[in-house]
């Protein structure tokens, strides 16, 4: 009998790990604790890289093509105009997408079933699962367990491996104001409000996702409300998520009772710090565990190409937690040409290959950096243009 494998948690990652196992063979169950697959609708944008991790073009998820992206501060502006566009989609459209992927392949999702916990016996790992339709605990045997059920995973808790920080997305849906073109994300840079950066994404031509990051759902809140206010904005609804926080040295996977335990997505934190974007990270997650699984390989090391890239998001964002407004004013205005033709060719998911070009092309960029790095911390939040 083949080894099976069982996965906790339909979100993307999840779901994509699913498709690629049960292509490959492998006898592959899925449980979720929710009812029904997709909600809750959030408004997600992604970079052109999601068409080469998924293997195709998740068309009946894509609202939007993006192909501009203009960054904002407080006294400068740069435009970005992207040789391929970034996708808009929507989340709860791609999850049925990739679950009906999924399925196609022979993989079983079971909704309404809550993973408990597990145990070890040195044949495998006896999973608890509580199937609540009908109110009982059902005994799962399992060769490989793969937890992809988000920043506050249980697979992760049961493995000891909990314990990383999140953050909070808030955005709203509006009509797409005058001042905004539907081809266009806008992102502005407030370190007053807050140290990541608001956006406007267009969903199209008639409608757009206004949203921020924050440390909190109740500062986001907050902070989002004045911002509609501010820009002549009325939220027709919200839409609200908690993103795991990407770490250093942290280790996604452990072997116990002779299987082994593999988290994915959210529940790895594999998240870019730099914009705390995680769907193409976590789907990359995905692929890698099932890389791992198909072909016996240790899965640190199919993940090292995405544990480099993550890792320098996770410095770049350490530099630019210290820039204050007039850091941001600095870097616009440092944007020339040379630079810009880098990040038109190269997406957020690509930094990896993009960084040292940038440098040369821009070194002014490097003492800004090294600069703001040295600043005392209680400086940051004073420092105007």
């Amino acid at each position: 009998m083949k080894d099976n494998v069982t996965i906790i948690g339909a979100s993307s990652a999840g779901l994509f790990a699913a498709y690629l196992l049960a292509r490959g063979g492998l006898p592959v169950r899925l449980y979720d604790q929710g009812e029904t697959l997709g909600p809750p609708p959030r408004t997600l944008i992604v970079t052109r890289r999601i068409n080469q991790v998924l293997g195709f073009v998740p068309a009946e998820a894509i609202l939007n093509r993006i192909h501009h992206i203009e960054l904002l501060s407080r006294n400068a502006s740069a435009r970005v105009s992207l040789k391929e566009p970034d996708l808009v989609l929507e989340r709860e459209s791609l999850l049925r997408l990739l679950a009906a992927k999924a399925r196609g392949e022979g993989a079983e999702i079971e909704l309404g079933h809550r993973f408990l916990g597990f145990e070890g016996d040195g044949n495998g790992l006896v999973l608890s699962v509580k199937n609540r339709r009908r109110d009982r605990v059902e005994r799962v045997r399992t060769r490989f367990l793969i937890g992809a059920d988000g920043p506050f995973s249980n697979v992760a808790r049961a493995a000891q491996q909990a314990g990383r920080g999140t953050v909070a997305i808030l955005q709203a849906r509006v009509v797409l104001p005058p001042w905004a073109d539907a081809d266009t994300v806008k992102v502005w840079f407030d370190r007053e409000a807050t140290r990541f950066f608001y956006w406007l994404i267009p969903e199209s031509s008639r409608g757009a996702a206004v949203g921020l990051i924050s440390e909190d759902e109740r500062d986001a809140s907050e902070k989002l409300r004045r911002f509609l206010k501010d820009h002549r904005l009325e939220a027709i609804e919200y839409q609200a998520a908690q993103v795991s926080t990407h770490a250093l040295g942290f280790r996604p996977w452990r072997r116990i009772g002779g299987s082994d335990v593999l988290l994915v997505g959210d529940a790895a934190g594999q998240v870019k710090m730099t914009t705390v974007g995680g769907v193409v990270t976590g789907l990359r997650g995905a692929r890698a565990a099932a890389r791992a699984i198909l072909r016996g390989t240790a899965y640190g090391r199919e993940l090292r190409a995405l544990k480099r890239e993550l890792d320098l998001h996770w410095w770049i964002r350490r530099v630019l937690d210290r820039f204050a407004d007039a850091d941001y004013d600095r870097l616009l205005d440092l944007l020339n040409g040379r630079a810009k033709g880098i990040l038109e060719t190269h997406s957020r998911d690509e930094m990896a290959r993009a960084l040292w070009g940038l440098l040369l092309a821009q070194p002014q960029w490097l003492l800004l950096g090294a600069r703001a790095l040295l600043r005392p911390h209680n400086l940051v939040g004073g420092l105007r243009s």
